[in-house]
């Protein structure tokens, strides 16, 4: 029963949950695109780049340095010599009590002069077009946030069997379409892919000042705004932003860990219960049909459908989609 319902789920959100064009106007309220950057010299240049070539006006880049070891401060350097609309600000230790990337985060709020902030992470590519389409989306919806979720690029094995699981859950196991439709907190969806708030919200609620500690600060920025009656929308953008997210298996495994740790409130019982659901509902439906199990068969053969329907809508590969699940 549960896959049966996850299958017309991933038709539900695939269908009600509204999606990003473009051909939005070129202007608007001023925005603040604000990035954090630690040790990000494989990719700032080239979303850097992406960011000078938007078709918006008017807009600033703030990119924060947090005290990064490797060439970003030196390519950012050099690239804001370049071009005045591109701040840098080399971050410092943070205070105590401060996670290093919400004190980046803060530090860049405080120089930012829009009237709408945009946070994204620092390897986030977005097409030209872009930044117009989610203004003119929080402008029509009069969200408080809009979070952003865009294409996942993806090389290798580890890659395509693990980063299409974050397209899965969102929509097939998660009520994404609803989110949009309530208030209740501990539903709301933000993203480092992008998560665009009103300037007056942000200050509003306490901005990241209250998020000094967050581990996954983006979730717990659209926590907040809900927290404080604001609205939150989460919009496909997936035809102008995207992202590759980690690189190979190990990078992988290392942010999944803290991410989805911290998304079980870092309870060691709480991540025991949900990976052993995991295990039942993903993997053992796959041991039994080889045993002539009916249920098993239908079963697997409800999460291929939805997979295939799901990974053709999103671009994903759709070897992937008939025989990944069991890896994923």
């Amino acid at each position: 029963m549960a896959w049966v319902l996850a299958f017309f789920r991933t038709l539900l959100n695939l269908a009600l949950v509204p999606r990003l064009r473009a051909g939005a106007p070129a202007t608007g309220p001023r925005v603040s695109v604000i990035i954090p950057a630690r040790d990000e010299a494989r990719t700032i240049e080239r979303t850097v780049r992406a960011w000078l070539g938007q078709r918006y006006d008017p807009f600033e880049i703030i990119v924060v340095n947090d005290r990064s070891t490797d060439a970003t401060e030196e390519i950012l350097r050099r690239m804001a010599a370049e071009n005045p609309r591109l701040v840098v600000i080399h971050g410092v230790e943070p205070p105590a009590g401060w996670l290093g990337k919400p004190w980046a985060m803060h530090e860049g709020s405080k120089r930012a002069s829009g009237d709408l902030l945009l946070f994204v992470d620092a390897d986030v590519i977005y097409d030209q077009d872009a930044l117009s389409a989610a203004v003119a989306e929080v402008n029509r919806d009069g969200a408080a946030l809009l979070t952003l979720l865009p294409y996942i690029e993806m090389r290798g094995f580890w890659e395509n069997v693990a980063m299409p699981g974050l397209g899965f859950t969102l929509f097939t196991m998660l009520p994404t379409w609803f989110v949009n439709r309530t208030r209740v907190p501990w539903m709301a969806i933000g993203g480092g892919t992008g998560n665009l708030v009103r300037r007056a919200d942000y200050d509003r609620v306490g901005g990241h000042e209250v998020l000094k500690s967050a581990v996954v600060d983006d979730i717990g920025l659209a926590r907040l705004v809900r927290r404080h009656r604001g609205r939150t929308i989460v919009v496909r953008a997936d035809d102008l932003v995207r992202l590759r997210m980690y690189h190979g298996g190990g990078e992988i495994l290392r942010g999944f860990t803290k991410n989805m740790f911290s998304a079980f409130g870092r309870n060691y019982l709480a991540a025991l219960f949900w990976l052993s659901l995991a295990v039942i509902c993903n993997l053992l439906p796959y041991a039994f049909p080889f045993m002539g199990d009916r249920v098993s068969m239908v079963t697997v053969g409800l999460i291929t459908s939805s997979r295939v329907i799901l990974f053709r809508d999103l671009r994903y590969r759709l070897d992937n989609a008939l025989f990944g699940h069991p890896y994923s």
